[in-house]
């Protein structure tokens, strides 16, 4: 499952209130800085003082799971060029058959970059396991639970929290606002 929506500052915190108070989903960093490890969010705080929620160049990217998917997240080491990283030799990165992503878009030059949820269905990861090994084997998924979470996930930002919609793309209600105020949503 894929969707895509626009939202700004606003619809993103109403986002991760419903995931903190409505559901049971861990969430983690995408990837880590240079040279630190994984972090778990458990409260829109420890985000929102993390990151800038509204002008973030690259998005703000997280991993998504819950126990009830069976699965687990690997955390993965990964190493790096020091010459091409500031002196830094590693990262982190957050992994996992079943894990669904969360990419919230940044506005920049006027434009508000499209935000996103998604996840491997059991057919996609299938067709990758004998390529990743580290992700363990897609069979210790539920992917009955994965799909009701993602869908569940976006009914709330689709039907509950979005105005309209561009083609499929949902524009919640402070995206819509930005784009009456001349911002491009792409």
């Amino acid at each position: 499952m894929n969707y895509d929506f626009f939202a700004d500052k606003a619809d993103k915190l109403e986002i991760l209130d419903f995931i903190f108070k409505d559901t049971d989903l861990h969430v983690y960093d995408l990837g880590s800085p240079y040279g630190q490890e994984i972090c778990e969010y458990k409260t829109i705080d420890e985000i929102s003082s993390k990151f800038d929620l509204e002008i973030e160049e690259f998005g703000t990217t997280f991993q998504l799971w819950t126990p009830r998917h069976k699965g687990k997240p690997v955390f993965k080491k990964v190493d790096l060029d020091p010459k091409r990283c500031n002196g830094h030799t590693f990262r982190y990165a957050t992994e996992g058959w079943g894990l669904i992503q969360l990419y919230f878009g940044g506005l920049k030059n006027n434009e508000l970059k499209h935000s996103y949820i998604g996840h491997f269905n059991e057919k996609g990861a299938l067709k990758w396991e004998g390529t990743n090994k580290v992700n363990g084997l897609v069979s210790s998924w539920d992917w009955k639970e994965i799909q009701a979470t993602s869908r569940k996930l976006k009914y709330q930002i689709h039907n509950k929290l979005a105005k309209r919609n561009i083609g499929s793309f949902g524009v919640l209600s402070g995206a819509d606002k930005l784009e009456s105020q001349g911002i491009k949503l792409r």
